[in-house]
């Protein structure tokens, strides 16, 4: 094996644009020369699978129903009308970004390998998710797989024994949801990204995870963080050290002083002694023991007078030393302090970026409906009027038409820097 790349997996919901994925509008984020390189696992007719998937359980329903308008006519209809589900979802999935897995690169190349796998695999590991439409893109900014498919829940009670139910489809794949904020699809999409985390490490990708609400960093700039951090906090445990040593060390100057202060009342007690001079001049009242303490006592008390003075000395320099220390200590939880609002703005920035991808999403959906409106008046408007929706399909594909009102770079860079999806880059 060679040498692993760290880099992170994506998987989130899509906007289901059928016409974008299938190239027939181009955004201006495609690079029509490599479009011919996208792979199409599927691409079959919606209404089409609608009929193969729900006439039966459609017919079993109406015949149970005596009243005309309790009954469906057509179920494709039926669901493209109501607010309970959508016709269809999409998933999008993505391994890495730009930076390490850009299209053209080494590993966008093995990138595509492990996506196509993944795709090879979906519809067998997920049977209640019919995919009818899946596009693995190779013409924008990294390789990223898009997967259109409809939930078919079977052996219902209610409604059609088997209809479109997202919930119930995925729940009959053994996905339970634990309320709003952990849905069934929430729970699926982590078994999906697991899956292809394992085929990713498989084509020797490294897989980080970052937590959740982080900025994307890859393994490099991960590494890079995590060292500054383990520095600064190195620092501050050695100032923590030094000072700890040095609350040691003025303890036991304080002890030193006490003993010495009791040595000092044992020499008072020597001046109790009285000692009177002979005729001769010698000593009288004094006894041998005596003189032999007082021997020892001038030599302890030479020896205290020495050692008082060298800690006096330490003592300045370790009163000395507490300031540096202390600003060293200071300077450190500055410095760690600053780590932490470094990473508040990096996240900061992930929400603003999450911000600029919804506009993005709002407006490829809006020049979706467009293109498929145009498609619409194609086939049903007279003859002359098609120059004028030649001239409309023109600013319909359009960059500056596609990015208007969103602050964006220009058309060049678009292509570049690619189109963001969450925390992916298209």
């Amino acid at each position: 094996m060679g040498d692993f790349i760290g880099t992170t997996i994506s998987g989130m919901m899509g906007p289901g644009s059928i016409s974008h994925n299938n190239r027939k509008f181009f955004a201006a984020n495609v690079d029509r020369s490599r479009t011919e390189q996208n792979v199409t696992y599927c691409n079959d007719d919606l209404k089409q699978i609608y009929h193969e998937l729900f006439d039966e359980a459609l017919a079993a329903y109406n015949a149970k129903k005596k009243k005309t308008r309790d009954k469906i006519t057509d179920y494709y209809e039926h669901i493209r009308q109501g607010k309970q589900e959508k016709l269809f979802h999409e998933a999008i999935f993505q391994i890495g970004n730009l930076e390490d897995c850009g299209c053209g690169s080494p590993g966008g190349e093995r990138a595509a390998a492990a996506l196509k796998e993944f795709a090879e695999s979906f519809q067998e590991r997920n049977p209640h998710l019919r995919v009818f439409n899946m596009v693995l893109h190779m013409d924008e900014a990294t390789p990223h797989l898009h997967v259109d498919y409809i939930p078919v829940a079977t052996e219902q009670s209610r409604g059609l024994s088997t209809r479109v139910s997202m919930k119930q489809a995925l729940k009959q794949q053994g996905f339970v949801g634990q309320g709003r904020k952990q849905t069934e699809w929430n729970v699926w999409m982590e078994r999906e990204k697991a899956v292809l985390i394992e085929i990713a490490q498989a084509h020797e990708f490294e897989i980080i995870s970052l937590g959740g609400g982080r900025p994307h960093m890859d393994l490099p700039q991960y590494r890079e963080a995590a060292q500054r951090l383990e520095a600064v906090q190195e620092q501050v445990t050695a100032a923590e050290h030094d000072i700890a040593e040095l609350e040691k060390q003025k303890k036991a100057l304080q002890g030193t002083v006490r003993r010495l202060q009791a040595a000092e009342k044992v020499r008072v007690d020597l001046d109790t002694i009285q000692p009177e001079k002979t005729l001769t001049g010698a000593v009288k009242g004094v006894t041998v023991e005596q003189v032999k303490e007082l021997k020892a006592a001038a030599i302890r008390g030479a020896a205290a007078e020495q050692k008082v003075k060298e800690l006096k000395v330490e003592n300045q320099q370790l009163h000395s030393r507490i300031p540096s220390v202390q600003e060293k200590l200071k300077e450190a939880k500055e410095r760690q302090r600053l780590e932490r609002e470094n990473r508040k703005l990096k996240s900061y920035a992930a929400v603003l970026e999450d911000e600029l991808v919804k506009e993005r999403n709002f407006i490829e959906k809006l020049v979706a409906g467009l293109s498929d409106a145009l498609d619409f008046l194609e086939k049903h408007l007279p003859e002359p009027l098609h120059p004028l929706l030649e001239k409309l399909q023109k600013l319909v594909n359009t960059p500056e038409v596609v990015m208007r009102g969103m602050d964006q770079p220009e058309p060049e860079q678009e292509t570049e820097h690619g189109h963001t999806w969450g925390d992916m880059t298209l």
